[in-house]
């Protein structure tokens, strides 16, 4: 257990992984708009507010940020999206070191969900553990949510987002809803799963403790979903009756990383629904050896204070 919380610490000072939805939606939508996306950016509409109603929106907002911070989440350190081996570096030290890399990822995972199971034991040892990760229910839980988060994005769906996505993902993804051109509507299709020998895999899995502003631990478990499929989105005119906008469609061939997150009760260690964090790109060897430096660095130096 302390050791896990140790681990968790460092990782806050290191700034948070990019997070995104679709690769093809968010592209899709940049092509489509050059608004500046601002979080919850409210709308004048050309109406003079009273200083009342400026002190209780900015009161509002303000609490709806903290309420973001406190609930934020952050991908669990040394998340490792492996290059298949024959993108591995051709120089032999390298290769080794990066098998090696990944062998050590996946025993530190082992090892830490191995743990909470033991502490979840009411009886050490003898007990049946109450925290399980339910790793077979991983992939087709982010099948799932990954078809319900770009469906909901296509059609402008936020309550939904709000519902299976986490509270600064779905800040970003809603204001870029908000920052849509009027008149537009579009339509995203799962045209089919691709390269089934390989995909979909589960890439990644993990849990870790991390710090809330209460000076509080939670408890998160984190899978990242490698799904590889064909999709297609189009854009459509309201003003034209629905017609199909000339040049708008594509279909495109995806591999998407989707990290889902799930927060555990550390008393009952029961777990909340799944909720997608966001998408990863493949580490490259010298990303992923880089982020293992810096945060064995981070906990050594925090090590050193305590």
């Amino acid at each position: 257990m302390a050791d896990l919380i140790r681990m968790s610490r460092p990782w806050l000072l290191s700034p948070l992984q990019s997070r995104a939805p679709s690769p093809i939606l968010s592209s899709f939508y940049r092509g489509i708009s050059t608004t500046t996306v601002r979080p919850y950016a409210s709308k004048a509409r050309g109406i003079r507010r009273t200083r009342s109603s400026q002190s209780k929106s900015t009161g509002s907002k303000k609490n709806e940020m903290m309420q973001i911070e406190a609930n934020m989440t952050m991908l669990l350190p040394n998340t490792l999206v492996a290059p298949p081996v024959w993108r591995y570096p051709r120089q032999p030290r390298k290769f080794v070191h990066m098998l090696w890399l990944h062998i050590r990822a996946r025993l530190e995972s082992l090892w830490t969900v191995t743990s909470v199971k033991i502490l979840s034991q009411p009886t050490m040892l003898i007990s049946r553990p109450r925290f399980k990760f339910h790793k077979s229910a991983a992939i087709p839980t982010a099948k799932a949510l990954h078809i319900q988060m770009s469906e909901a994005m296509a059609i402008g769906d936020k309550e939904t987002l709000r519902s299976i996505c986490t509270p600064e993902l779905f800040q970003t993804l809603g204001a870029t809803i908000d920052s849509r051109p009027k008149g537009t509507h579009a339509e995203w299709e799962l045209v089919r799963y691709d390269r089934r020998l390989f995909f979909p895999r589960l890439a990644d899995w993990r849990i870790g403790y991390q710090p809330l502003r209460d000076g509080d631990m939670k408890m998160i478990k984190q899978a990242v979903v490698s799904i590889a499929s064909v999709q297609r989105i189009a854009r459509y005119d309201d003003t034209k009756g629905g017609a199909k906008i000339e040049g708008s469609e594509r279909v495109r061939h995806m591999t998407e990383h989707i990290v889902i997150q799930s927060a555990v009760d550390r008393t009952t260690y029961e777990s909340s629904p799944w909720r997608i964090w966001g998408t990863l790109s493949e580490n490259t060897y010298e990303e992923y050896l880089s982020e293992r430096e810096n945060f064995e660095a981070l906990a050594a130096n925090q090590t050193g204070k305590m």
